[in-house]
Protein backbone atom coordinates (compact mmCIF):
# COMPACT_ATOMS: atom_id res chain seq x y z
CA UNK A 1 0.00 0.00 0.00
CA UNK A 2 2.87 2.72 0.56
CA UNK A 3 4.92 1.46 -2.17
CA UNK A 4 1.76 2.62 -4.43
CA UNK A 5 1.46 5.66 -2.47
CA UNK A 6 4.97 6.66 -3.32
CA UNK A 7 4.87 5.86 -7.01
CA UNK A 8 1.73 7.90 -7.13
CA UNK A 9 4.04 10.93 -5.57
CA UNK A 10 6.83 10.49 -7.75
CA UNK A 11 4.84 10.33 -10.90
CA UNK A 12 3.21 13.84 -9.54
CA UNK A 13 6.46 15.36 -8.91
CA UNK A 14 8.28 14.44 -12.32
CA UNK A 15 9.44 18.01 -13.85
CA UNK A 16 7.11 18.93 -16.91
CA UNK A 17 3.91 17.66 -15.06
CA UNK A 18 3.33 20.78 -13.23
CA UNK A 19 1.83 18.77 -10.37
CA UNK A 20 -1.34 17.07 -12.45
CA UNK A 21 -0.90 13.81 -13.27
CA UNK A 22 -4.10 13.60 -15.80
CA UNK A 23 -2.81 16.71 -17.87
CA UNK A 24 -1.58 15.97 -21.46
CA UNK A 25 0.96 18.11 -23.08
CA UNK A 26 -0.75 20.05 -25.81
CA UNK A 27 0.68 21.45 -28.74
CA UNK A 28 -1.75 23.17 -30.64
CA UNK A 29 -0.39 26.54 -32.01
CA UNK A 30 -2.57 29.58 -32.29
CA UNK A 31 -2.50 29.86 -36.01
CA UNK A 32 -3.96 26.43 -36.24
CA UNK A 33 -6.79 26.84 -33.49
CA UNK A 34 -7.60 30.38 -35.54
CA UNK A 35 -8.00 28.48 -38.50
CA UNK A 36 -10.16 25.98 -37.01
CA UNK A 37 -11.98 28.58 -35.44
CA UNK A 38 -12.41 30.35 -38.68
CA UNK A 39 -13.50 27.26 -40.39
CA UNK A 40 -16.44 27.38 -37.74
CA UNK A 41 -17.50 30.60 -38.21
CA UNK A 42 -16.88 31.57 -41.48
CA UNK A 43 -20.44 29.27 -42.94
CA UNK A 44 -22.14 30.26 -39.73
CA UNK A 45 -21.61 34.16 -40.71
CA UNK A 46 -22.41 33.64 -44.18
CA UNK A 47 -25.66 31.32 -43.89
CA UNK A 48 -26.96 34.12 -40.84
CA UNK A 49 -26.12 36.93 -43.54
CA UNK A 50 -28.29 35.14 -46.17
CA UNK A 51 -30.90 34.24 -43.49
CA UNK A 52 -31.32 37.99 -42.27
CA UNK A 53 -31.25 39.27 -45.74
CA UNK A 54 -33.66 37.10 -46.85
CA UNK A 55 -35.98 37.52 -44.49
CA UNK A 56 -35.83 40.98 -44.55
CA UNK A 57 -36.58 41.71 -47.63
CA UNK A 58 -39.24 38.59 -47.39
CA UNK A 59 -40.89 40.83 -44.95
CA UNK A 60 -40.65 44.25 -47.08
CA UNK A 61 -42.21 41.97 -49.91
CA UNK A 62 -44.53 40.43 -48.27
CA UNK A 63 -45.92 43.73 -46.64
CA UNK A 64 -46.36 45.83 -49.71
CA UNK A 65 -48.10 42.55 -51.64
CA UNK A 66 -50.48 42.56 -48.59
CA UNK A 67 -51.02 46.52 -48.76
CA UNK A 68 -51.55 45.51 -52.72
CA UNK A 69 -53.73 42.60 -51.59
CA UNK A 70 -55.81 44.60 -49.11
CA UNK A 71 -56.18 47.94 -51.30
CA UNK A 72 -57.65 45.92 -54.36
CA UNK A 73 -59.72 42.78 -52.92
CA UNK A 74 -61.29 44.74 -49.76
CA UNK A 75 -64.77 44.21 -49.56
CA UNK A 76 -67.39 47.37 -50.18
CA UNK A 77 -69.25 45.67 -47.60
CA UNK A 78 -68.66 43.81 -44.65
CA UNK A 79 -70.96 40.92 -42.78
CA UNK A 80 -69.55 41.10 -39.18
CA UNK A 81 -66.52 42.86 -37.80
CA UNK A 82 -64.52 40.24 -37.77
CA UNK A 83 -63.63 40.45 -41.41
CA UNK A 84 -62.82 44.09 -40.26
CA UNK A 85 -60.38 42.48 -37.93
CA UNK A 86 -59.10 40.28 -40.90
CA UNK A 87 -58.82 42.82 -43.49
CA UNK A 88 -56.92 45.05 -41.05
CA UNK A 89 -53.64 42.41 -39.65
CA UNK A 90 -54.09 41.03 -43.78
CA UNK A 91 -50.40 42.86 -44.52
CA UNK A 92 -48.82 41.32 -41.51
CA UNK A 93 -49.90 38.06 -42.61
CA UNK A 94 -48.31 38.61 -45.89
CA UNK A 95 -45.14 39.83 -44.57
CA UNK A 96 -44.75 36.80 -41.92
CA UNK A 97 -45.51 34.29 -44.87
CA UNK A 98 -43.08 36.59 -47.08
CA UNK A 99 -40.09 36.45 -44.09
CA UNK A 100 -40.51 32.43 -44.28
CA UNK A 101 -40.31 32.50 -48.17
CA UNK A 102 -37.03 35.03 -47.73
CA UNK A 103 -35.55 33.04 -44.92
CA UNK A 104 -35.85 29.84 -47.03
CA UNK A 105 -34.67 31.53 -50.40
CA UNK A 106 -31.65 32.91 -48.84
CA UNK A 107 -30.53 29.52 -47.32
CA UNK A 108 -30.52 28.13 -50.85
CA UNK A 109 -29.20 30.89 -53.24
CA UNK A 110 -25.84 31.00 -50.26
CA UNK A 111 -26.05 26.96 -50.55
CA UNK A 112 -25.84 27.91 -54.68
CA UNK A 113 -23.59 30.74 -54.47
CA UNK A 114 -20.59 28.43 -52.63
CA UNK A 115 -21.33 25.77 -55.11
CA UNK A 116 -20.90 28.40 -57.54
CA UNK A 117 -17.29 29.62 -56.03
CA UNK A 118 -16.37 26.55 -55.12
CA UNK A 119 -16.53 25.31 -58.96
CA UNK A 120 -14.59 28.51 -59.84
CA UNK A 121 -11.85 28.04 -57.41
CA UNK A 122 -11.47 24.45 -58.98
CA UNK A 123 -11.49 26.01 -62.26
CA UNK A 124 -8.27 28.47 -60.76
CA UNK A 125 -6.29 25.23 -59.89
CA UNK A 126 -6.69 22.75 -63.00
CA UNK A 127 -6.01 26.43 -64.80
CA UNK A 128 -2.85 26.73 -62.78
CA UNK A 129 -2.09 23.16 -63.57
CA UNK A 130 -3.33 21.37 -59.83
CA UNK A 131 -5.50 17.87 -61.35
CA UNK A 132 -4.96 16.31 -58.52
CA UNK A 133 -8.77 15.68 -56.27
CA UNK A 134 -6.56 14.87 -53.21
CA UNK A 135 -4.05 18.12 -53.60
CA UNK A 136 -7.55 20.41 -54.18
CA UNK A 137 -9.45 19.37 -51.37
CA UNK A 138 -6.44 19.70 -48.77
CA UNK A 139 -5.78 23.17 -49.91
CA UNK A 140 -9.70 24.12 -50.37
CA UNK A 141 -9.95 22.44 -46.95
CA UNK A 142 -12.97 20.26 -48.54
CA UNK A 143 -13.72 16.60 -48.47
CA UNK A 144 -11.81 14.92 -51.45
CA UNK A 145 -15.22 13.11 -52.41
CA UNK A 146 -16.99 16.61 -53.30
CA UNK A 147 -14.26 18.02 -54.95
CA UNK A 148 -14.10 14.96 -57.08
CA UNK A 149 -18.17 15.42 -57.42
CA UNK A 150 -17.79 19.00 -58.40
CA UNK A 151 -14.85 18.42 -61.05
CA UNK A 152 -16.49 15.49 -62.74
CA UNK A 153 -19.62 17.97 -62.86
CA UNK A 154 -17.26 20.53 -64.79
CA UNK A 155 -16.11 18.43 -66.84
CA UNK A 156 -19.11 17.46 -68.41
CA UNK A 157 -20.12 20.92 -68.88
CA UNK A 158 -16.50 21.47 -70.47
CA UNK A 159 -15.38 24.29 -68.53
CA UNK A 160 -11.99 22.28 -67.44
CA UNK A 161 -10.46 19.20 -69.64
Amino acid sequence: MMETYAKSVSIIKQPGNDGCSNSLPINISVQRLLDRLLFFIKPVAEYALGMHIGFALGWLFGLVAGHIYVRHFEPVYLDDLNQLSYWKVAPNVFARYGALTGLIIGVISIVIINGKLLGQRIITFCEKGTNNPNQIARLLDKSTSQIKRKMNKLIKTGKIG
